[in-house]
C-alpha cells in the first residue's frame, strides 16, 4: 500500500496540468465543455495510462521476455488509440474543424438518399484527399507524448531490473558469504584438519591447502559478474574436498565431469548452495548415505545434477537452506533468464537438483 500511496497523489497533480496550462480555462470547469481542450485532457489521460500498461504489462511480459512483435503490435495499437481516440471523444468533427451539424430534412419527394454533406462524412473516405492535413496534424500532436510516455517507463523497466540484478547478485553474495565463511564451517573444518595433523596425515596439508584456495577465491571473485567456469569448477572441487574431510567411508560419493570448460564463463557461486545442501542432508555417520555430483558440459550448455540420500534433518536452522535455495533460484533467473531450466525432485527418501543452463 505504501508504494501505491506516491501515485495516487501524483496522477490527479499530473492530471491539472493540462487544466491550468489551458488557454481558455478561466478559474471554473466550463474548460471541459471546450472541444481542443477535451482532445488535449484525453490525450493526456492516455499518456498517463500507457506509462504504466507500458511499465507493468508490455515491458516485462513482453519486451523483457524476448516477445518483440507482440510487443510492437501492443505499442503500435496504443499509439493508433492515442492518435484518433481522443477526436472520436471530443464534440469537434476532425476534419472540418467545426461543430458536427445535424442531418437537415430533404425536399419533398426526397429518397433519402443525398449524399451527406462533407463534413458529415465518415472518417476515412476523405483520407488521402483534402483532409491529410488533419490526420498529419492527429499524428504529429501525438507523437511528442506518446515517445516521451514510451522512454520515460522504458528508462525506469531498465532501472528497476538493473536495481534488481544487483540486489540478486548482492543475495548470492552474502549468501555465499554466509555459507561458506560462517564460524561454524570454519571451526568444523579446522578441528578436522587439526586432528589430521596430530595423526601425522597426508591429507592435513592438503586440507589447509584447500581452505586456503576457496577462502581466497570467494574474497577475490565475489565481487565479479562472471568467472571463468573452470575456475568455478575448481572452486567447487575445492570445496567439496573441506566436506569429504569431515566425513568417513560411510559415506558413498562420485563426482564426475565431462567436457571441455575452459572457453566458458559463469556467475560465481551460483552452484554451491545444491552441494551445500546435499551434504547438509545427504551425509550421517550412521546411516547409509549417498551424495554425486555430476558436471557435463556439451557445446554452451552446462548440465548440473546433484543427488543425495536424505539421512540427516536434525538442522535447526531449515529454514535458512529453504531462503537460499530461494534465493538461487531468483539469481538465476535473474542472470539467465530463459537460459536454464531446474528440477527438483524431493520424495522425502532422496533429493535431486538437474540445473541446466546456457552459457553462451
Amino acid at each position: 500500500m505504501k508504494k501505491l500511496w506516491p501515485h495516487i497523489i501524483l496522477i490527479p497533480l499530473l492530471l491539472t496540468i493540462p487544466i491550468v496550462s489551458s488557454p481558455d480555462f478561466d478559474g471554473t470547469l466550463s474548460v471541459f465543455r471546450v472541444s481542443p481542450f477535451q482532445r488535449e485532457f484525453i490525450r493526456f489521460v492516455l499518456v498517463i495510462i500507457f506509462f504504466y500498461l507500458n511499465l507493468n504489462i508490455f515491458l516485462p511480459k513482453l519486451y523483457g521476455k524476448k516477445r518483440y512483435l507482440p510487443f510492437t503490435i501492443c505499442i503500435l495499437i496504443s499509439f493508433g488509440i492515442m492518435v484518433f481516440l481522443p477526436y472520436y471523444l471530443s464534440s469537434e468533427d476532425i476534419f472540418s474543424g467545426q461543430p458536427m451539424s445535424m442531418p437537415q430534412p430533404g425536399p419533398p419527394g426526397f429518397n433519402g438518399k443525398m449524399p451527406p454533406p462533407m463534413n458529415e462524412r465518415p472518417p476515412f473516405e476523405n483520407f488521402g484527399h483534402k483532409n491529410d492535413g488533419s490526420y498529419h496534424q492527429m499524428i504529429f500532436s501525438s507523437v511528442l507524448p506518446f515517445l516521451f510516455s514510451f522512454l520515460s517507463s522504458l528508462f525506469i523497466f531498465r532501472n528497476n531490473e538493473k536495481k534488481e540484478l544487483e540486489r540478486s547478485k548482492a543475495k548470492a553474495e552474502l549468501l555465499n558469504l554466509k555459507y561458506q565463511l560462517q564460524p561454524h564451517f570454519l571451526f568444523n573444518i579446522l578441528n578436522s584438519i587439526y586432528s589430521l595433523t596430530l595423526l601425522k596425515s597426508d591429507d592435513a596439508p592438503n586440507g589447509i591447502l584447500k581452505l586456503s584456495n576457496v577462502m581466497r577465491y570467494v574474497v577475490q571473485e565475489s565481487s565479479k559478474d562472471f568467472v571463468e567456469l573452470n575456475k568455478e569448477i575448481e572452486y567447487l572441487k575445492d570445496y567439496i574436498a573441506l566436506q569429504l574431510v569431515r566425513t568417513d567411508n560411510s559415506l558413498d560419493f562420485s563426482y564426475t565431469e565431462i567436457g571441455e570448460t575452459s572457453t566458458l564463463k559463469i556467475a560465481p557461486f551460483i552452484l554451491v548452495n545444491f552441494i551445500e545442501n546435499a551434504f547438509k542432508y545427504g551425509f550421517n555417520a550412521e546411516e547409509n548415505s549417498k551424495i554425486s555430483v555430476k558436471i557435463i558440459v556439451q557445446e554452451d550448455i552446462l548440465s548440473f545434477t546433484v543427488f543425495n540420500n536424505i539421512v540427516n534433518t536434525n538442522f535447526a536452522d531449515e529454514s535458512s537452506l529453504k531462503v537460499g535455495l530461494k534465493n538461487t533460484t531468483e539469481h538465476l533467473q535473474q542472470v539467465y533468464p530463459e537460459k536454464h531450466t531446474l528440477t527438483i525432485n524431493n520424495d522425502g527418501r532422496t533429493f535431486e537438483v538437474d540445473l541446466k543452463i546456457n552459457l553462451t
